[in-house]
């Protein structure tokens, strides 16, 4: 366990060592008792983010018993045997491991809430930074409905951000014509009317046409990346917002926000 303590373990689950720091830990993983304090950690840490946190001091609890059943076993041991000190070592660098850990893991107890609000509202920050109701159709779309027809009456509302208005519009004109723009202007409605939930159902919705044209999937793209973070889901904001690094239209912004959330 030389050199590898609590905070170097969270710091590679972080993926925040240097590539010197991070080859050690793993040159170390090979070892059970630091395969099983990365395991055990990552375990705690994230019964802390989504078990909560009576679950995660019920696993601080074992641990800690874990550790005075090692020194109780070190006791035995020392009144058997004065000679078998490799196998004394042992418990006893496994009792201030476990300690070791449950001190940390509590600690954590408190800290990782703020960490994931912080997470929160930067995530959101970011959102409110980078997001634009889609305007690619302008006002080329508006005019009179054609019989009972709503698509019309839908963009008319959507410009005016009536947006709760538009939101009933383009549902029922995407039962009336089979297009992926419409979802993707359902999405952006949602979006537009602090319902992120229902945003990314609609705007996958756009990608689940075989021949949608690239401009429409590229903005499905961009607005379920930052839509997912708007949710504090960086895993999938991560992957959409991965697919337009090398765009020309959101290749950069993309880039930058893939930046600050790593």
């Amino acid at each position: 366990m030389k050199d590898i303590d609590h905070i170097m373990i969270q710091r590679y689950l972080d993926k925040d060592l240097t590539k010197e720091e991070r080859l050690e830990v793993e040159r170390q993983l090979h070892q059970p008792e630091v395969r099983e304090y990365l395991d055990s950690y990552r375990n705690i840490t994230d019964g802390i983010q989504h078990l909560g946190e009576q679950q995660a001091r019920s696993q601080v609890q074992q641990l800690e018993a874990r550790a005075v059943q090692g020194e109780s076993r070190l006791q035995v041991q020392q009144l058997e045997t004065n000679t078998a000190r490799k196998e004394v070592r042992q418990p006893s660098t496994t009792k201030w491991l476990l300690r070791g850990m449950a001190a940390s893991l509590l600690l954590l107890i408190v800290a990782v809430p703020v960490y994931h609000q912080q997470d929160e509202q930067r995530f959101a920050r970011i959102f409110n930074e980078n997001y634009q109701a889609y305007q690619a159709l302008g006002g080329a779309t508006r005019g009179e409905s054609d019989g009972d027809f709503v698509l019309p009456e839908a963009f008319e509302a959507y410009y005016e951000e009536n947006y709760e208005q538009a939101i009933e519009l383009f549902t029922e004109a995407s039962t009336q014509e089979d297009r992926p723009y419409i979802w993707l202007y359902l999405g952006n409605a949602y979006l537009s009317n602090e319902q992120p939930e229902e945003a990314t159902e609609a705007l996958q919705r756009v990608l689940d046409y075989p021949d949608v044209n690239r401009k429409t999937e590229l903005r499905a793209h961009w607005d379920l990346g930052l839509t997912y973070l708007k949710l504090n889901n960086e895993d999938s904001a991560r992957r959409h917002l991965e697919l337009l690094q090398d765009t020309k239209d959101y290749g950069s912004k993309a880039q930058k926000i893939l930046q600050s959330i790593y």
